[in-house]
């Protein structure tokens, strides 16, 4: 299936851009709690909306209703080329709790997930626990934590053999135990045939969407299923004739 438009929208502080002709969005994220950087390119962007970029502190680039990505703007530079201006600025999601410094103390008998809440409450983020399916173990000795949030918070999911991964909405934890099919994807959404990468990855390439991350996925294309979770995903979208794909990678084992 092949997407009809290619409209980018970027919004600044939840302020919509404009005043760019050409736009390249490139990137990729996993599972984890590790920031990795998105960049947008925007081609002789006005002045007035690169003050405004400038002065912003998060950005999200749409297509029509799905966030492509979304995130805390780390840097911002102009420059010129032999078509005018290019703009570039790179982003990424969970920069902040990366940056938190978190110094916290917890007494015995707590459960992880209530561990994971006091490190998001400390990191002063404002980042909630959205859920925390699986095992909960109640930690038999007090624990330290000092250091970035987003180390702490994977130390402390540690003890469940749990993972996690940062959603718009807040924080979500993968269970070792798995988790039911939350999605499924068919020769709608597919734009090519899926591959294999050894016996465990599976990687889909797609309609440009902003999928999400540590869902459980059934795959069908052509009459052959799979299923696995998202465990990475990445966006090259150029609003004008360059790439424009989305693809995910699928752990089959997981």
């Amino acid at each position: 299936m092949t997407d009809l438009s290619r409209e980018l929208m970027i919004l600044a502080d939840g302020e919509k851009v404009t005043g760019f002709n050409h736009a390249r969005l490139t990137g990729m994220d996993s599972i984890g709690l590790q920031p990795l950087p998105f960049t947008l390119r925007l081609w002789n962007l006005s002045d007035s909306e690169y003050y405004l970029l400038s002065g912003a502190k998060e950005i999200a680039v749409k297509h029509d209703d799905s966030v492509l990505a979304a995130g805390e703007i780390s840097d911002i530079c102009r420059g010129t080329v032999p078509e005018g201006t290019v703009t570039e600025i790179v982003f990424s999601a969970g920069l902040r709790l990366w940056e938190a410094p978190v110094s916290l103390s917890v007494e015995t008998g707590v459960s992880v997930s209530e561990t994971v809440r006091r490190i998001l409450a400390a990191s002063g983020t404002g980042i909630p626990l959205l859920s925390f399916p699986g095992e909960d173990p109640v930690r038999s000795r007090g624990q330290a934590f000092l250091g970035r949030a987003a180390e702490c918070i994977e130390t402390a999911l540690s003890a469940a053999k749990a993972r996690a991964c940062l959603t718009p909405s807040g924080l979500c934890v993968i269970p070792a135990s798995g988790l039911p099919v939350s999605m499924e994807l068919t020769g709608e959404d597919i734009t090519d045939a899926p591959s294999r990468t050894g016996e465990r990855l599976l990687v889909v390439r797609t309609t440009v969407t902003g999928w999400p991350l540590g869902k459980r996925v059934a795959v069908s294309w052509k009459g052959e299923t799979a299923e696995g979770l998202v465990v990475m995903r990445s966006v090259d979208a150029d609003n004008l004739e360059g790439n424009w794909q989305a693809e995910m990678i699928i752990d089959l084992k997981l």
